[in-house]
Parts: structure tokens; sequence; C-alpha cells
């Protein structure tokens, strides 16, 4: 087991490696372990699955077809230092290594893969995204810890449905903006449909569940949450 296995189901993973058998063989070990895992064989597949969702750690060949693991590294880095970045490698790839060394790395892991290896990579992972572990704090009496998905309110722990969750985190990680209706379905609701009636009684539920005023709506645009 890892060893910060209830942290983990709470995050996703995403693999680059352009090499089928690496690729079956390190999800096999680690898709149960995580909340969603993602697999990519190249830089510009990566890249979409990290725009696309909301990738927390990353694990990536150094070396693959037309680009490398560096230069997904570097796109990353531009603007982001909290996305845990582990690489994989040959011990070979010495050059690959050294140049790796100042790309902000959380650590790296040498072929073959075996559970141990990746146990000790993710463990150094962890340090980066400590900041995501830590409760949102809503107002005085109300907190929401996203990894466990837990509201507390008052000191007592308010139990969440799936929808309550996904759109209390939509709003909390939109702070200083409205969210529209358009986003609510294609995040909450996803393949499903979404009417007006569902989405008012979500909504009034979240609202009561938190006890206090926080979200609030400007009417034809959307909602906000006011921390």
């Amino acid at each position: 087991m890892l060893t910060h296995a209830p942290i983990f189901k709470n995050l996703n993973l995403l693999f680059v490696d352009d090499n089928i058998d690496v690729s079956a063989g390190a999800y096999q070990l680690l898709s149960s372990c995580f909340k969603s895992m993602y697999l990519a064989n190249n830089v510009e597949n990566a890249l979409k699955f990290y725009y696309e969702k909301n990738i927390d750690i990353i694990i990536t060949d150094i070396k693959m077809p037309n680009s490398d693991g560096l230069s997904l590294i570097a796109e990353i880095r531009k603007e982001d230092c909290h996305t845990a970045i582990i690489i994989l490698t040959a011990f070979t790839d010495t050059d690959y290594l050294l140049r790796a060394a100042n790309s902000q790395i959380d650590a790296y892991i040498t072929k073959p893969l075996n559970f141990s290896k990746l146990n000790t990579a993710l463990d150094a992972a962890i340090k980066r995204i400590e900041w995501k572990l830590e409760p949102i704090k809503i107002t005085e009496n109300t907190l929401y810890h996203s990894p466990t998905k837990k509201l507390i309110v008052n000191n007592e722990d308010i139990s969440l449905g799936n929808k309550e969750c996904l759109l209390l985190e939509l709003l909390l990680f939109s702070k200083n903006r409205i969210v529209n209706k358009s986003e609510i379905k294609d995040i909450v609701w996803g393949n499903q449909d979404m009417t007006d009636a569902a989405l008012k009684n979500l909504l009034g539920e979240l609202r009561r569940k938190l006890q206090y005023d926080v979200i609030k709506n400007q009417p034809s645009r959307g909602w906000y949450i006011e921390i």
C-alpha cells in the first residue's frame, strides 16, 4: 500500500510514456490508488490532459518521440509550481538527469518500474502538494477539506453528496469570478442532463448545509462564493 494512500485516493495522476508495456504496468500498479489515472504517450497528449483535467501529480518518461519529458516539464513550470512531477528514466540517461535537476522535479524513478520505487518517489512528490491538503476556510466556523471531501460547520462534519462536492469545489476554486450555468453543467453534471429545477435544488441544499450565506447570485450571469 502507498504510504499516503488515503490522500492519493483524492488526487489525479497523469502518467506519460510512449512504451505501451510500461504504461500498462504502471496502470496496473497505480490506477486503484488514485481518484483518476490518465495515460498519455507523447507531450502533446500529456498537455491536453494537464489543461483539461485537474492533474495533481505527473510521472513522465524523460525520452519520447518528437519531444521529451523535459519539454513537458518546462511548459508546465512556466506558470505552475504546485503540480508534483516525477521523471521516469533509464540508468544511461545521465545527461537528461543533469538537465532535469534544474527543472523543479520532485523525484525520479529508474526503470524497470516496481511498487517500491513508485512509493518512494510519490512520498517525495506529496510534499509539493501539501498546500492542497489544508482545509479551506469559508467562514470563521466553516471549513472544507478537499482531499477527504469533508465540510465542517461549527466543528461538526456535514455529509455532502458527489454533486454538492463538485459544485462547492468549482465555486471555491473560482474565487473572485462568476461561474455560469454552462460551467456548472459541464463540471457537475457532465454528460447528464441538467434541468433548472435540479440546479436550483442543488444550490438550495448546499446553501442549507453551509449554514452561512456565502453562495451569491448575479441574476442572468451566475454564482460565486464570497469568502
